[in-house]
């Protein structure tokens, strides 16, 4: 018996797979596994595909906005801290649903920083402005927390500190 040299009906599925991407520029990825449901509620959807990487972990969140339109986002969870790339095109209307990924992340993740990414050339520059109102703030080029990519722009949220500084 030899194995296939090619992907085919005899190797594996032709149904395509959904495309992951990573900050950094490792390219993409395909996700070949159906990923592990972290959590499910009435509204958002938390699921983990493979590892990439020894160092990071794929989640994709999925948030129901109504009965017909929903949100999603794809995220790489690397150490203490949650990557999020907003994808080119309009925002969806409304923030509910990355408040909840910020919650998600700060509650059940245990993440310090949530970092947001986008293409420096996108025409809808007025997302840092958006995203700025939510408190998020612009990283600076070179700062060791974000890959080096001149293509890019990042923000980051921090989460550090926000539930261990009940004073009462």
């Amino acid at each position: 018996c030899s194995i296939p040299q090619a992907p085919g009906p005899l190797w594996c599925s032709d149904a395509p797979h959904p495309q992951l991407k990573i900050p950094g520029g490792r390219g993409t990825v395909r996700d070949h596994s159906l990923g592990v449901l972290l959590h499910k509620d009435e509204k958002l959807t938390v699921t983990q595909a493979s590892s990439v990487s020894g160092s990071s972990t794929l989640l994709r969140f999925h948030y129901q906005l109504s009965e017909r339109r929903s949100a999603a986002w794809d995220t790489a969870l690397s150490g203490d801290s949650l990557f999020l790339e907003i994808p080119a095109g309009p925002l969806v209307e409304g923030s509910k649903e990355l408040t909840v990924l910020l919650e998600f992340a700060e509650e059940k993740l245990k993440v310090n920083y949530v970092f947001l990414w986008f293409h420096k050339n996108r025409e809808d520059r007025s997302i840092i402005k958006t995203f700025h109102y939510m408190g998020f703030e612009m990283v600076k080029p070179g700062n060791p927390m974000v890959p080096a990519r001149p293509d890019l722009a990042f923000m980051v949220y921090s989460l550090e500190n926000s539930s261990s500084s009940d004073e009462e």
